[in-house]
């Protein structure tokens, strides 16, 4: 225990410019958590927007279109293919996408039913409203369709006559929404997103202490004292460690002193950052150790970062990604992080410990290969 606490004051001197780099992090994190949420709750609207793709061009799909508009007030989005759809759809800046299928029209005319196609996000409540709107309105004109007898101008005078303005639809809100709180959800789901990248750049500045003391002679120092391999790695660690807590302390003291409503409970804040800032050490000292480059493993440390926020659903939902990259994100631990704080907010009784688990076991993969592998090499550098 004694050279464990010995290396670690070791490298706090050595490395007091990473303190400063941990506060700045803090702070950026804190102002994008407030400008971020700030930004979602007044760019959050009531009027509901939904995506339409008119394969048909129809007079009965015009018709759909105009009972979204005229009896739901509805904003349609149209003249966009599926793929910008899709991405204002993960934005959240419409609440469905809807696709009008070829021979709709045709269908319905000859007595046959023809489903829309709905896409829509499982988290997004004015979802379940639409399809109830929309089946409403596909079983009116089946209605009519069953009455015209298959005659195409007798179906087109009954769609003609059907006044469905004289129809009082009421509108509501799946649930009533907390402008702030919304914001306030939206702002820290997001900067949990710039965590996961600044929690890695920490974990760089630890990397590169090791290439250091290999370079400076601390292996064979080492050799000659009683202090143990197991020993160097936890000592390394504890100092990461201690960098990331104090960024982790900063930002959640700010979140506890402007009461901001996060959607977790702030000790599961807390608990989870810590444990994926102890991945992101043990997975740099594992690197560190294997590699004998620094640019090797910032490329790696860093490459991982990116390509893992990205697939790992940090800056966006994965929800409507090919199934392939699903499974494959499953494989990545900012995937677990990310989805811990969706299912938490999304439902405060979620069952987590299955996330913080698999993270933890991450971590403990990785501090077992970098003590190994040091182990077995440190002699020989």
């Amino acid at each position: 225990m004694k050279n464990i606490w010995i290396l670690t004051i070791n490298n706090i001197k050595r490395n007091k410019m990473g303190v400063f780099l941990s506060i700045g992090g803090a702070v950026l994190l804190c102002m994008m958590l407030t400008m971020l949420g700030n930004m979602e709750s007044t760019n959050k609207v009531a009027d509901i927007a939904v995506g339409v793709i008119d394969y048909d061009k129809s007079i009965l799909s015009q018709d759909l279109k105009d009972y979204l508009t005229d009896s739901l007030h509805y904003q349609l989005i149209e003249n966009k293919n599926f793929d910008q759809l899709s991405a204002q759809l993960i934005d959240k800046t419409i609440s469905v996408i809807i696709e009008v299928p070829v021979n709709f029209y045709d269908n319905y005319v000859s007595g046959n039913t023809k489903k829309l196609i709905v896409t829509s996000l499982d988290d997004y409540e004015n979802a379940a409203y639409v399809k109830v709107y929309i089946n409403s309105y596909l079983s009116s004109i089946n209605v009519l369709s069953v009455g015209a007898g298959g005659d195409k101008r007798t179906f087109e005078q009954l769609l003609a006559d059907y006044n469905k303005k004289n129809i009082k639809i009421t509108q509501t809100s799946a649930v009533v929404i907390d402008k702030k709180s919304y914001g306030d959800q939206m702002g820290f789901i997001n900067s949990m997103g710039f965590f996961l990248m600044f929690i890695f750049a920490i974990s760089v500045i630890i990397a590169f202490m090791i290439p250091d003391d290999r370079f400076h002679g601390v292996y064979n120092r080492i050799q000659v004292t009683p202090v143990k391999p197991i020993q160097y790695i936890i000592g390394t660690g504890i100092f990461g460690l201690i960098l990331s807590v104090i960024m982790i302390g900063i930002y959640c003291s700010y979140i506890g002193v402007r009461k901001i409503h996060t959607g977790l409970p702030l000790p599961m804040v807390i608990l989870l950052m810590v444990l994926f800032s102890v991945f992101t050490i043990c997975f740099s000292i594992a690197i560190a150790v294997i590699l004998l480059s620094k640019n090797a493993m910032s490329s790696i440390v860093i490459g991982f970062a990116t390509i893992g926020c990205i697939l790992g659903g940090a800056y966006f939902p994965i929800d409507l990604a090919p199934q392939t990259m699903q499974n494959l994100a499953k494989a990545l631990p900012q995937y677990w992080f990310m989805d811990t704080i969706r299912r938490l907010q999304a439902d405060s009784h979620a069952n987590i410990y299955p996330n913080l688990t698999i993270i933890a076991l991450f971590a403990l993969l990785c501090m077992l290969i970098g003590a190994v592998s040091f182990s077995q090499n440190y002699k020989t550098k």
